[in-house]
């Protein structure tokens, strides 16, 4: 889909990826772009462009509240990115109900919601939906047990989706590796290695946009990644052996 002239919303804009794509697209011409975010001062602004709106879209009534006030600014909405996401790095030792719930609330159910919202909005237009999953969609990653089992959840649905969607719609799902931002720190509430493969924010908000202009279904930031997963897929040991030296790696955190 041809990015010029279209109304975006992205949620998540305030940091890393999201805020990234913000900076990108508001400078493509004739855009206009509602980001979300629980702290709306950080997202980038552009006077006209760029409308931050803060925004709990971990819950039913934040993302009812953010569609309200992306139609009430631009009228209609052609792409949706659904980048909000958060992680844990933890060993799992007692049972937490509200600790499980907070995730797939935020990672899986709202931009699910989204979808259905968005999908009943798009009448007879050309419309694109995106979502972030992840490498580890694919990859077990010791010590994110909780945020790898949202990806993987989040990845099955959208696959199955595509067999039931309506022809104007796009879905585009990104799998990008661990990105070079707060993302981790702030899952590990400190300091935590990065997993071994990763990428800076602006490189993967411009692969974003690029698979968005090509109708992408799958897009895939890191080049090594996309060729090394059927690979890995073919000789699952492979995924074994990555996993284990992540493990490693976080060793710290799951060992006694």
């Amino acid at each position: 889909m041809k990015i010029e002239g279209k109304h975006i919303v992205i949620t998540g804009a305030s940091s890393g990826i999201g805020k990234s794509l913000v900076e990108l697209l508001s400078a493509c011409e004739g855009v206009k772009i509602v980001g979300a975010a629980r702290r709306s001062e950080l997202i980038p602004t552009k006077e006209g462009i760029v409308f931050p709106v803060s925004a709990d879209v971990s819950t039913q009534d934040g993302v009812d509240e953010l569609f309200s006030f992306a139609l009430e600014r631009l009228g209609h909405i052609d792409i949706f990115i659904a980048n909000a996401g958060f992680a844990y790095a933890e060993k799992l030792e007692k049972p937490d109900w509200k600790h499980i719930s907070d995730i797939f609330n935020l990672n899986v159910f709202s931009p699910i919601y989204s979808l259905e919202k968005f999908a009943r909005l798009a009448s007879s237009r050309q419309t694109q939906f995106v979502t972030l999953i992840s490498a580890v969609a694919y990859f077990p990653l010791p010590a994110y047990a909780l945020y790898c089992s949202t990806k993987s959840a989040l990845r099955q649905f959208f696959e199955a989706y595509c067999y039931e969607k309506e022809n104007n719609l796009t879905i585009s799902n990104v799998y990008p590796v661990a990105t070079r931002t707060e993302f981790f720190k702030n899952a590990a509430s400190g300091s935590v290695s990065l997993p071994s493969l990763s990428q800076d924010a602006d490189t993967v908000a411009k692969r974003i946009m690029k698979g968005i202009e090509r109708n992408r279904r799958d897009i895939y930031p890191s080049l090594i990644f996309r060729v090394f997963l059927p690979i890995a897929r073919a000789f699952p040991f492979l995924i074994r052996i990555y996993s284990l030296n992540e493990r490693r790696k976080m060793s710290f955190l799951l060992d006694p």
